[in-house]
């Protein structure tokens, strides 16, 4: 340890692998644990319904293959038995205005049954009722991006607000959502599905339904019964059924889920390369150190040292510097795991389990690294050790 550089350097390679392996499970765990929660809120008993276009020799063919979803459909899909709620959804792209501010966002129209299938009630304000989706009322509820970037510091309930020049009252404010990876959930407005379709996007059609099924142990043959139901009102032929899906989010939480956790195993393993790189490192500096102190061992030998007592002493100095490096590369890796989160604004989480993991597997690489240096020099000879120049 007297060489103050060569240790620093032995230090540095085990606080980059510790610091490595924190940030990548933070980063894991905190998206899993992220998700896990998004998915959380839209209920394991919900069924989604949406086009898909026709494929053909297995290449997709152009959107006039896409079976279009209609009011009509959801209307039918609430006759069905089991059947709780159901959610038609149509969304796109305009121009939001405020006094002498703008923004582009997404607009996205849905019906009052939303925030109980989405678990996604107004944070401020209130939600619209059926009356103002029939009447394609003109009223919004804005994101927190949105807020933030018109308004400021101000309230915008009450307030109005122009969205591709048509004037419109803020009636609430959504619940922070955050980012699903590049995407910004909370850069969106929610209107009436009525108002959206028919005055601001001018769609005929839905981009999606929503449904939400009573009992779980229904959802197989709800889940049929749909599409059953979209095949029969839209007559799609046998060699077109793929041109619609009825997708069920309890068979997606599970496959994301396990996509996830694999993709948080995956960066673990990468930063647990550079953690042994650290202790190839130590490794070497050991050797090195074990052959420039040949003549201090022979000495400590001659005068009473025995092998005992030299290998602890080599195995002490290499656990030594991976604690050190441990303990730095644990507070190191929490700062960048704080970074990503407040400047990158991605889900992190450093928990208790990863820094033990961390630390016992950096004692373990000072053990298992030092053992050969520490068992080379115990074995030299001390009247060879003696005589080396």
């Amino acid at each position: 340890l007297s060489n103050k550089s060569r240790s620093f350097l032995s230090i540095l390679g085990i606080l980059v692998g510790v610091a490595a392996v924190i940030a990548m499970l933070a980063l894991g765990t905190g998206a899993r644990e992220d998700i896990k929660k998004r998915l959380a809120s839209l209920g394991s008993n919900l069924l989604s319904v949406r086009p898909a276009r026709h494929r053909a020799g297995g290449i997709h063919l152009g959107p006039g293959s896409v079976t279009r979803l209609t009011i009509g459909d959801a209307e039918e899909i609430k006759k069905i038995p089991y059947v709780r709620r159901v959610n038609s959804t149509v969304s796109g792209r305009g121009q939001v205005v405020y006094g002498n501010k703008n923004w582009n966002t997404r607009i996205t129209g849905v019906t009052p049954e939303y925030p109980f299938i989405r678990a996604s009630p107004a944070e401020e304000g209130r939600f619209f009722n059926d009356v103002e989706m029939i009447t394609r009322s003109k009223v919004a509820l804005l994101g927190k991006t949105i807020v933030r970037e018109l308004f400021e510091d101000e309230n915008p309930i009450g307030e109005y607000v122009k969205i591709n020049r048509i004037n419109f009252r803020v009636i609430g404010i959504l619940q922070e959502k955050g980012a699903t990876g590049w995407r910004d959930r909370d850069d969106e407005i929610i209107l009436p599905l009525n108002t959206a379709m028919y005055r601001v996007l001018g769609r005929k059609y839905v981009s999606y339904i929503d449904v939400e099924v009573e009992d779980e142990k229904e959802m197989e043959k709800v889940q049929e019964e749909v599409k059953k139901l979209i095949i029969r009102r839209h007559n799609i032929p046998l060699d077109r059924e793929d041109t619609i899906e009825v997708r069920n989010m309890a068979e997606i939480q599970e496959a994301v889920s396990s996509t996830v956790k694999t993709f948080a195993w995956l960066l673990g393993s990468i930063a647990f390369i550079s953690l042994l790189v650290g202790g190839i490192g130590i490794m070497n500096i050991m050797l090195v150190s074990v052959t420039e102190r040949t003549r201090e061992i022979g000495l400590r030998k001659a005068i009473g040292a025995n092998n005992k007592d030299i290998l602890s002493q080599f195995i002490i100095e290499a656990i030594a510097i991976c604690l050190v490096g441990g303990i730095l590369g644990i507070l190191f890796g929490a700062a960048i795991s704080g970074g990503l989160a407040k400047f990158a604004g991605w889900s992190t989480k450093v928990s208790m389990g990863a820094i033990l993991l961390a630390f016992l597997f950096s004692v373990g690489i000072g053990l298992f690294f030092g053992l050969w240096p520490a068992r080379k020099a115990s074995l030299l000879n001390p009247i060879d050790a003696l005589r080396y120049e």
